[in-house]
């Protein structure tokens, strides 16, 4: 009966899922709304999609697990990283916002070269992927706990359910049913604090007073205060950096109205996630008190999934498995579509197809994020647990990407070979240790410094070998510092001498379309063309001054403000259609709109000199 009753439930669920999807689906206007959102979302979709993508549901149960045997100090493990990181990201958010990219391949070729660019796609997309299975391994674990089923049908479950969703609706469809799910995720955490807080048995402990130091990481009180404090640093410089750098809260932030709602929506979902966490506290109190202690890890997580199944009626227990449901499904979108942006978008068309018109990127797309979920729910079958594989992932991202990511947003003096030979030597040298660990064992039994996978280590070496060699390689062109820098980016723009603007222009302003959003004016115009060569009209355009492509032929940039988002994006539509827009702060003093008709005509005359004739827009109108 509570087999049935739960599959009822979750059919509704997912019918729920796919009818936002679908939604979603008809509002995409182009390939920015199915990988961004088409840059709209508000404070509160970005904070409850942010706190939900990073709460798995074997988090759950593995954070419970930790507190009942390690006490408060198990927080530097799990719980303080995950809620620093986004707060990070908060800070950072007006730095990337203002970046016009929709994924960091993209990013880290704007700001270096094209030979970071798939490196870094190929990377993110195993990456996600690896996160994804983890989340299909938590939920296949709680329908075997609770209901006996095979782990291969929870998989196909969640499968179908994510693909059909997410291949439909994009991130529009993720950030909105992250939401319903972080809901569901947020009962079942603070009902199963609720019965542990009120449970009665025989056995009664209280936790000694180690159990309340959050100094002792693992329990451990061996090496003092200062040994503490070393082990606490190391976490944090394994795990910060990767998960700071991580592409999908960025992506998020890139989806932002603006970057006042970025900012507001990481950090409400840092604080989202810390409630849910205080609710795990709680559990883990309760179970202290009551039940006997676990002898292990593996048996304290255990112990969360099997005090639900012994204390709920075949009502809740399907509530509770519904929730566990919505925390894996917020994750696995989440990865499915960042992922996908990476194959889709850095490597297809940048590399493959740069030509593709948006009807057949939307196929690509929906096929990348099918791929990516089919792809890590099979590995999920094959695997017994990836928990430690994710950290390892996770040192990996910190010493190969962490420095020519951020250095680079910082710092003018970086160049493609520092960010090149950094992310190479950082990454290779970590993987090397990582592959030495799995003949030698644990490398902390060699020094304290290799603490963590050895990860302090591979990171000097990435950063060290990213400063030294931007300081002897030749610095980067304007071009790819623009984007980045504002006074750069002024430089260049000052190189437009101005574009008159005729009264047949004026035919093209009834054509521009206008949407206010946030402090954000968005402009966009259509221009039809009866045969388009778009290879050839990026090359002729690019030649003209102020007109940059510095993350390959897809995406074309009029430098005349001080951002390349305030500037004008001239992308390729439909078949023969060449889209062109601008978003601007409504205090900017630039007049966004005559920039707009100016970019237009520059578009036409090189489109003329080409014999690339643009239909009447007042038969287009």
């Amino acid at each position: 009966m509570g087999y049935v009753l739960f599959m009822v439930a979750l059919t509704l669920y997912v019918g729920l899922l796919a009818f936002i999807g679908t939604y979603f689906m008809k509002r995409q206007r182009n390939m920015s709304d199915f990988w961004i959102a088409g840059r709209e979302v508000g404070f509160l979709n970005v904070g409850f999609s942010a706190a939900a993508s990073w709460l798995t549901a074997g988090a759950l149960f593995f954070v419970t697990g930790l507190f009942v045997l390690f006490g408060i100090g198990s927080i530097w493990i799990f719980v303080v990283p995950n809620v620093l990181a986004l707060m990070i990201i908060a800070l950072l958010s007006k730095r990337i916002k203002k970046l016009p990219t929709i994924t960091q391949p993209e990013l880290l070729e704007m700001r270096y070269s094209p030979i970071l660019r798939a490196p870094i796609a190929v990377f993110i997309t195993i990456m996600m992927i690896l996160f994804a299975v983890a989340d299909f391994k938590g939920f296949s674990y709680v329908l075997s706990v609770f209901y006996g089923i095979p782990e291969i049908y929870g998989v196909l479950i969640i499968m179908i359910a994510v693909a059909l969703y997410t291949s439909l609706g994009g991130f529009r469809a993720v950030v909105w049913t992250d939401m319903i799910q972080f809901i569901f995720l947020s009962i079942v955490a603070f009902a199963v604090a609720y019965m542990a807080l009120n449970l009665t048995s025989d056995v009664t402990t209280v936790p000694a007073s180690e159990w309340w130091n959050p100094l002792l990481v693992m329990g451990s009180s061996e090496g003092g205060i200062l040994m503490a404090i070393f082990t606490i640093l190391i976490l944090q410089i394994a795990l910060l950096p990767g998960w700071i750098t991580e592409q999908d809260p960025w992506q998020k932030v890139w989806a932002a109205r603006d970057s006042k709602t970025a900012r507001r929506g990481m950090l409400l979902g840092a604080l989202l996630m810390g409630i849910v966490f205080f609710a795990l506290f709680l559990t883990a109190i309760g179970f202290r008190n009551h039940l006997p202690l676990p002898q292990d890890v593996p048996a304290s997580e255990l112990l969360y999934l099997q005090f639900i199944l012994e204390n709920s009626s075949p009502l809740m227990l399907t509530i509770f498995a519904i929730g566990f449901a919505a925390a894996s499904m917020s994750c696995i979108d989440t990865f499915a579509t960042s992922g996908a942006s990476c194959i889709s978008r850095d490597i297809y068309q940048r590399f493959i197809k740069p030509d593709s018109p948006m009807s057949r990127m939307r196929i690509v797309n929906r096929l990348a994020v099918i791929m990516i979920i089919v792809i890590a729910g099979v590995i999920s079958l094959r695997v017994g647990s990836i928990l430690d594989a994710i950290i390892m992932g996770t040192v990996v991202g910190s010493a190969s990407v962490f420095f020519p990511l951020l250095g680079g947003m910082f710092w003018k003096g970086a160049t493609k070979w520092g960010g090149f030979t950094g992310m190479v030597l950082g990454g290779t040298t970590q993987v090397s240790l990582l592959i030495l660990e799995s003949f030698i064992g644990p490398l902390d039994a060699i020094s304290l410094l290799l603490q963590e996978h050895g990860v302090l280590l591979s990171m000097s070496i990435s950063g060290l070998s990213f400063f030294v060699v931007s300081l002897v390689t030749s610095p980067s062109a304007k071009e790819h510092l623009a984007p980045f820098f504002e006074d750069v980016a002024v430089e260049l723009a000052s190189s437009l001498k101005g574009v008159k603007v005729d009264e047949r222009m004026a035919q093209y302003l009834a054509m521009l379309k206008e949407r206010k959003l946030g402090n954000k004016i968005y402009l966009s115009c259509e221009l039809t063309v009866d045969s388009l060569d778009w290879g050839k009209f990026v090359t002729t355009l690019t030649s003209k001054e102020g007109w940059i492509a510095p993350s390959g032929e897809d995406t074309v940039y009029r430098v005349s403000e001080e951002d390349l988002v305030s500037g004008v994006q001239v992308i390729r539509g439909e078949e023969n259609q060449v889209w062109l827009s601008s978003e601007h702060i409504m205090t900017s003093p630039h007049d966004p709109k005559r920039e707009m008709l100016e970019a237009i005509l520059e578009v036409k005359e090189v489109l003329a000199s080409l014999g690339m004739r643009v239909r009447d827009p007042r038969r287009e109108v």
